[in-house]
Parts: C-alpha cells; sequence; structure tokens
C-alpha cells in the first residue's frame, strides 16, 4: 500500500492571517499584547483577537517568517538558541536565521514548526493551560508538536487597552525618528550661529567696557555720599555705647567685692600649704644628719 501523502491542513498564503492552534484548540499568541522585543509566546483561548494572529512571510520552499498581526514583530529563538528548552519570544523583524520557521505537514492535516535554525519543532511542553509559553524541542512525534493552521475570516475583536498601548508605542516610534531626523539640522543651525553669537559678543565687548566705565564715577560718588551718614550713625552710637560701659561699671565692681574674700581665703590655704610643705623637708632633713 502506497504511504498517504503528507498535505497541509491550509494553503498558506502571504498577506493573510491565520491562527495557530494547539491540540487543546489554544492558540499561540503574543503574552499580554506586549509589543516590546523579548515578549514572551504563549498558548491561550481563542479570542479572535489580533495579537492572535499570524501571517506567513515567505522567505524560501517551505520556510516562513512567521510574524504578529498587532506587533509586526517575527516568533524567534531567545538569544539564537538551538538547545532544547529554548524559549521562542517575539522580536523586531531581522535577516535572522533565528526566525526561519519551516512548515512541514503531516498525514492528518495538522504540520510540525521546526526551527530552520536549531532544526527543532515549537513545542509547548506538556503543559496545556492557558499561558504556557512555547519553546522549541526535539521532534519525538509527540501530540504536543502538531499544530492546526486555519486562515481567520472574521473581523478580529478591538481591545481599548490594547489599542491604546499600539498608539502609545506609534507615537514613541514617531517621536524617536522626528528627533532623529531633526539632529542634522539642528547640528546645522547651530554650526551657522556660532560665528554669529562670536561676532556679536565681539561686538559687544566696547559697548560693555564703556558702560563699566562710565559707572565707575557713579558708584564712587555713592560711596562718597555715603560717607557722612556712616560716620553720623558712628557717632550717635558712642553715647549708647559709653552709658552701656557705665551701666555695667557697678555690676562688674560688686563682682569683684563678691569675689574677694574667696580668692583671699583660697590664697591663704594656698600659703599655709605650702609653709606646712617647707616644715616637712626641714624635719626630715634633720632625721638624715
Amino acid at each position: 500500500m502506497a504511504p498517504k501523502k503528507k498535505i497541509a491542513q491550509t494553503v498558506i498564503t502571504e498577506g493573510k492571517f491565520y491562527t495557530i492552534s494547539a491540540a487543546n484548540g489554544k492558540v499561540v499568541e503574543v503574552a499580554d499584547y506586549n509589543i516590546d522585543n523579548g515578549a514572551k509566546i504563549q498558548l491561550w483561548d481563542n479570542a479572535n483577537a489580533e495579537w492572535q494572529q499570524w501571517n506567513f512571510v515567505a522567505a524560501g520552499d517551505g520556510v516562513y517568517r512567521i510574524q504578529n498581526r498587532f506587533t509586526a514583530k517575527m516568533l524567534d529563538l531567545d538569544m539564537g538558541g538551538v538547545s532544547d528548552g529554548t524559549r521562542v519570544h517575539q522580536w523586531e523583524g531581522a535577516q535572522a536565521s533565528s526566525q526561519l520557521w519551516v512548515v512541514e505537514p503531516t498525514n492528518d492535516g495538522r504540520v510540525k514548526i521546526k526551527s530552520n535554525l536549531a532544526g527543532k519543532l515549537l513545542d509547548p511542553g506538556m503543559a496545556t493551560e492557558n499561558g504556557t509559553v512555547l519553546q522549541i524541542w526535539a521532534d519525538v512525534n509527540g501530540d504536543n508538536q502538531f499544530w492546526t493552521i486555519n486562515e481567520v475570516t472574521r473581523k478580529p475583536k478591538t481591545s481599548v487597552k490594547a489599542s491604546a498601548v499600539k498608539a502609545k508605542a506609534a507615537a514613541e516610534k514617531a517621536a524617536t525618528e522626528a528627533v532623529k531626523a531633526a539632529e542634522p539640522v539642528v547640528e546645522k543651525a547651530v554650526k551657522a550661529a556660532k560665528p554669529v553669537a562670536e561676532k556679536a559678543v565681539k561686538a559687544a565687548k566696547p559697548a560693555v567696557e564703556k558702560a563699566v566705565k562710565a559707572a565707575e564715577p557713579v558708584v564712587e560718588k555713592a560711596v562718597e555720599t555715603a560717607k557722612p551718614v556712616v560716620e553720623e550713625t558712628v557717632k550717635a552710637a558712642k553715647p549708647v555705647v559709653e552709658k552701656a560701659v557705665k551701666a555695667a561699671e557697678p555690676v562688674v565692681e560688686k563682682a569683684v567685692e563678691a569675689a574677694k574674700p574667696v580668692v583671699e581665703k583660697t590664697v591663704e590655704a594656698a600659703k599655709t600649704a605650702v609653709a606646712k610643705t617647707n616644715t616637712r623637708k626641714t624635719t626630715k632633713g634633720k632625721r638624715r644628719k
């Protein structure tokens, strides 16, 4: 009996969008409609959302770059890895072998999706729940390595939140491109303005010097005008200072008088101590003789 011919379930046409369904009916999607490079690829219930739909961009005989409808980024191998368990994520389109995939038809109309670089299959592992992250794995002909590709015929559902994320990304990209485009213009303007500015500074220098020179007599006059005022202020303050000193004299004298007995007592005590010390020295000398 002749072997059954392997036929892909769906004829893939570039420019159309498709869902990629696992054996349990869940579809391949970009997690959380994340538009960033490196966003993980996972399984989720089919919600007819744009981030669950894919365009197969031809890159050779049976070889494709698989592009997400929502993010416009490609299925890619993390760090270009080729070992079992290498995570599959999305990345902006590049002429990279890590973004090339071979769609292999099977006998039952399903397909295997093989990394052209690693020679290993798109695989969700043994998990089947929502959020299962995709990887590549050696072909073990497991049911989890078979996929069903279906053309999207319905208009995808919209999400306000997802649309806002996409609009923000588009605005940021436009702003970045605008800044980049403006850089040469700004540099040219700065370069053109430099000699003008230098010329203006040079032209202003004599005027500034003249203004400083003109201000000198005004400053000197102001100092002279202020001098009598300062002298008058000092003169007016003198009696106040003298009065304060005079008022303090009785207080100082009283403090001195109060301290006098204490000082005298301290002096007497010191004299007595010295006398006793001298007496001891004399007595000690006589005993030695």
